[in-house]
C-alpha cells in the first residue's frame, strides 16, 4: 500500500490529484483519492516537501487508509451477500460491469417508445458517467462498486461544469433509473443514487421573430440552410425533421405535409403554404430525401447547421439571441432554430387559430405542452388579438373582427350585379382594409384561405 504521484518524463506533475496503490484479496487496485497535491512536490516521496505539501500528503494517507478498510468491509459483506443469495436463490449474483451499461439500458422497458434521438442523447448521459468513474476511480469495474460518495463526486463535477438545472437533472434521472432497474440482477444493496435531490429550474424560453426578423433571415441564408429555415418557418417542424423531411411525405397534389415527428412520434399533418409549395415543386427528385445536402449535414456534423444559421443571424442583425445568465457555462439561446417553431405557435394561435389544429400541426400530445413552452405573444399582439376576438361589450366597442376571405368572396358574388366604377371602389376599400391589418391577422386570413 503506498501513495503514488503521476508524473511525465521530465519529473513534472501530470495531475493534480494523489493516487493510491493497495492490494486486496490478491487483486491490484490504483485509484485517484481525490486529494489535491498542495505546495511544492519534492523529487522523491521519499523526501520532504513544504508544509503545504506535507499537508495534502496526510490528508492523502488518510484517505488511503480508508479506502482500503473500507474496501475490506465491502468485500466481507459482499461474500456473505453472495452465500445468502445462493442459498436462497441457487444461483450466485451477476456482476453487471460498467461498460455493458449503455448496452443493457437499452434493453429496459419503457413507458413509451423511444426514438433515435432520445435513444443517443441518454446513452451519452451513461456514458460520461462510466468515463467519470474510470478516471476518478479506475479500481471500480462493477455497478455494484458504485458508492454515494462517488455520486456525490460525479454531481460535484456537473455542477462545476456549470450545467443548466435542465441537463443536470436528466443526466441524475436516468443514472437514477438505470442502478434502479438494474439493481436486483447487479447486486446492488442500495441505489447509491436514491433520494438526491433535482435541481431547480429556472426555465429560459425560446422567443418568437417578428415577420420582418424572419424576411431578414431568409435574404441571409446560405443554399444549405435556407430551404431548411423555410420548411421551419411554414411548417412549424423541428430541425432534423426539416432536415430528413421525405418526399414520401409530401403530398403537392392536395397540399399537405404528413410526418411522424422524431421527438414524440406524433403524427403532424401540415398545409403547405404557397412559399414553400413552390419551393418544394421546383426541387430536383434526385434522392429519397427532399434536402439531401442539409439531411447528410445533420447526420453528420450538425454543428454546420447551428453555424449557419447562427451566422444567418448576425448577418440579418438579430439581437438578444442569447439569455443574460452570467453564471451559466454555455448561455442558452433564446433566438435560434427552434424560435421558428415558437413564431408559428405564437402567431396561429393569436391570430385565432384554434388549439386543435394547432397541436395537430405541430404534433404535440397536450394543450398544457403547447401553451407553457410555445405560445409567447407580445404584449401590443396579444392585445390586439383579444380585443378582435372577444365581444364588444368586453373590449369597450371595438368593431368587428374583419374576415378577409369572407369580404372577398362576397365581391365575388356581387361582381355580376355591380358596374366597373363599384367594383373598382369596393376593391380599394379591400385593399384599405388590409393594409390595416395586423401581420397575426393576415397571417390567420391565410390559414383560413
Amino acid at each position: 500500500m503506498g501513495l503514488e504521484l503521476r508524473r511525465d518524463k521530465n519529473h513534472n506533475l501530470r495531475s493534480k490529484w494523489w493516487y493510491g496503490r493497495y492490494i486486496i484479496n490478491g487483486k491490484r487496485h490504483f485509484t485517484n483519492l481525490g486529494i489535491e497535491v498542495k505546495g511544492n512536490a519534492p523529487e522523491s516521496l521519499r523526501k520532504r516537501g513544504d508544509m503545504a505539501f506535507e499537508c495534502s500528503r496526510t490528508l492523502a494517507e488518510a484517505k488511503l487508509k480508508e479506502l482500503v478498510s473500507e474496501a475490506h468491509s465491502r468485500k466481507t459483506a459482499a461474500h456473505h451477500l453472495e452465500e445468502l443469495y445462493e442459498i436462497k436463490a441457487g444461483e450466485g449474483i451477476e456482476q453487471v460491469p460498467l461498460t455493458e451499461m449503455e448496452m443493457r439500458w437499452e434493453f429496459l422497458p419503457a413507458k413509451k417508445p423511444r426514438t433515435e434521438q432520445a435513444t443517443k442523447a441518454q446513452k451519452t448521459n451513461i456514458r460520461q458517467f462510466r468515463e467519470f468513474m474510470n478516471e476518478r476511480y479506475p479500481s471500480v469495474q462493477n455497478m455494484s462498486q458504485v458508492t454515494r460518495p462517488m455520486v456525490l463526486a460525479w454531481l460535484t463535477s456537473l455542477n462545476e461544469r456549470k450545467l443548466s438545472g435542465a441537463s443536470y437533472n436528466v443526466k441524475l434521472s436516468v443514472m437514477r433509473g438505470l442502478f434502479e432497474q438494474l439493481g436486483p440482477e447487479a447486486g446492488i444493496l442500495k441505489n447509491p443514487f436514491a433520494g438526491i435531490p433535482y435541481r431547480s429550474l429556472k426555465t429560459v424560453h425560446r422567443q418568437p421573430f417578428t415577420e420582418k426578423e424572419l424576411n431578414a433571415i431568409l435574404e441571409n441564408c446560405d443554399a444549405i440552410i435556407r430551404p431548411v429555415v423555410l420548411v421551419g418557418m411554414c411548417t412549424a417542424m423541428r430541425r432534423g425533421d426539416c432536415c430528413k423531411l421525405k418526399w414520401e411525405s409530401v403530398d403537392l397534389r392536395n397540399g399537405f405535409i404528413s410526418v411522424k415527428t422524431s421527438k414524440t412520434g406524433e403524427m403532424a399533418e401540415i398545409p403547405l403554404f404557397p412559399i414553400l409549395r413552390a419551393e418544394l415543386e421546383n426541387r430536383p427528385r434526385n434522392s429519397e430525401f427532399v434536402f439531401p445536402e442539409a439531411e447528410e449535414m445533420y447526420r453528420t456534423n450538425v454543428h454546420g447547421l447551428t453555424w449557419r444559421f447562427k451566422k444567418a443571424l448576425k448577418d440579418a442583425k438579430i439581437k438578444n439571441t442569447q439569455s443574460d445568465n452570467e453564471n451559466a457555462s454555455v448561455k442558452a439561446s433564446v433566438k435560434d432554430f427552434h424560435s421558428l417553431r415558437t413564431t408559428w405557435i405564437t402567431m396561429a394561435l393569436t391570430a385565432g387559430v384554434p388549439m386543435e389544429l394547432v397541436r395537430r400541426v405541430t404534433g404535440h400530445s397536450t394543450v398544457e405542452i403547447v401553451l407553457k413552452h410555445y405560445f409567447r405573444p407580445k404584449r401590443e399582439e396579444f392585445r390586439h388579438a383579444l380585443e378582435s376576438s372577444l365581444p364588444k361589450a368586453l373590449t369597450g366597442g371595438i368593431e368587428e373582427r374583419f374576415d378577409l376571405p369572407q369580404a372577398v368572396l362576397g365581391i365575388g358574388e356581387e361582381m355580376e350585379s355591380l358596374t366597373p366604377e363599384e367594383l373598382t371602389k369596393k376593391f380599394k376599400a379591400l385593399v384599405a382594409k388590409v393594409a390595416d391589418m395586423t401581420d397575426a391577422e393576415k397571417e390567420a386570413a391565410v390559414l383560413a384561405a
